[in-house]
Parts: structure tokens; sequence; C-alpha cells
């Protein structure tokens, strides 16, 4: 359990096998160290730096021969401390740099941005993205998400609740009763039964996704802000035509 948890904070396999056997062996010269750990002497010596800069192993010099010896493990929380000061750092960094490469991101974009997805992960992806808007369109929702989805979608509705994300839904006359019509931000008024079909729309920001529900489900997803906005209208013209 002890190894597996130092390869969970990044530590490589050679470099988990000598902390691990300096651990037991105590000070140690590096023949000693290759032979109980079972690796190369060249390996031993680039993980042994790698775990001095690391400040988990020490080592010192008698008669020009260096032994090695492994600090305590309290310095593993020193270490990830450490790393949690810097990701913060990075993190900052980070968001500071985002609208600088949204930009150059965005000055590169053709003025039609069309894309394909593939199954379920690629449904999971728009659902995501989904999540950045406070208001997302629905026509000819079936509620087959829940089904096609049912580890995904209970934690990523509740999250959806979370954030306030609201939900105007045209639904299928099949989905009026469905579970999923009882959430929270979720608003919808019923389609013709004649209106029925295997593809629903998602319109968010500048966003439009025909969703197919086939076996495997495909997703075309069209990124314009004018025909975003005619979707948009044609959505409203359409909830104020129902009752």
């Amino acid at each position: 359990m002890e190894k597996e948890i130092l390869k969970g904070l990044g530590f490589t396999d050679i470099e988990v096998k000598v902390y691990w056997e300096l651990l037991g062996l105590g000070a140690s010269p590096a023949g000693r160290l290759a032979k109980t750990a079972g690796v190369y002497r060249k390996n031993l010596y680039d993980a042994l730096e790698r775990l001095i800069e690391k400040g988990l192993v020490t080592f010192v010099v008698e008669n020009k021969r260096r032994t090695f010896q492994a600090k305590s493990p309290k310095n593993l929380l020193k270490y990830v401390e450490e790393k949690e000061r810097a990701l913060s750092e990075r993190k900052k960094e980070l968001e500071d740099a985002i609208p600088s490469m949204e930009a150059r991101r965005l000055s590169a974009q053709v003025e039609i941005e069309a894309e394909i997805y593939r199954g379920n992960e690629g449904i999971k992806t728009i659902l995501r993205e989904c999540l950045e808007h406070r208001e997302v369109l629905l026509i000819g929702a079936t509620g087959e998400v829940e089904d096609r989805l049912p580890n995904f979608w209970p934690g990523y509705n509740k999250k959806r609740e979370g954030l306030g994300c609201a939900w105007k839904l045209l639904l299928t006359y099949e989905a009026r009763n469905r579970e999923i019509t009882k959430s929270r931000h979720y608003h919808y008024k019923v389609l013709p039964k004649t209106l029925s079909g295997p593809n629903v729309i998602y319109i968010y920001g500048e966003s439009v996704a025909n969703v197919l529900w086939l076996e495997k489900p495909v997703a075309f997803v069209v990124r314009h802000r004018e025909l975003a906005e005619s979707y948009k209208r044609y959505f409203h013209y359409l909830w104020d035509s129902l009752r």
C-alpha cells in the first residue's frame, strides 16, 4: 500500500524501489543498494539524484565513497506541501494567461466552426460545455440521457442545479413524466406527439448541438453566433405557441 502511495505522488517505479529499500537498509553504499533494489547502477544513480532533489535522500562521503540514507518519511509531507504551493502558483499564472490564450485561439477560428462527436464521451463533452452557460435551451428533449448515462447523469445534474444553470426544454410527448422533469432550474413544455423523434437540439451560448440518440449516439455541433440566435428565436416561438 505504501508503495502505491508513493507512485500516486508521481514517483517512478525505480524511485519507489530505491527509497523503499533505503528505509529498510539504513545507510548503504550504491553497490549494496543496487543489488537489494534490483536496479542497474546508472538507473540507481539517476533515481538517487531525483530523490535527493526531493529532499528524501541524503548522503555522506567517506574515503571518497558515498553512502546513502533515506530521510524521515515525514519529509514526504513537506514534499507534497511544496508541490501544492507550486501547483497553486502555476494555477494562478494559468488563470492570468487564459484570456490571451483564448484570444489567440479565437483569432485563428473560421467564421463557422463545426464538430462531430461520437459515443457517450462525446455527449458528456457537450453536457459539460452546457454548464458554462446560465441558460440552455433544448428542442425535442427525450430525457434519454438518464438511461444512456446512468453513472454520469445524477452527479452532473446535481452540479447543474448547484450552479443554477437553467434548462428550458421542449419535451417530446413520451418524456413528459420522466424523473428528470422534477429537477431544479428545469422548466419545460410538451411538444405534440407528432413531433417526437430521436434527435435533440441543444442551444447554448453561440453553439447549436444536434444530438442523435442512435445505438451509438452522434452529435453535430456548430458554433456560430447568428445561427445560435436564429435557433433561440425558433425555440421561443415554439415555447410561446405551447400552453
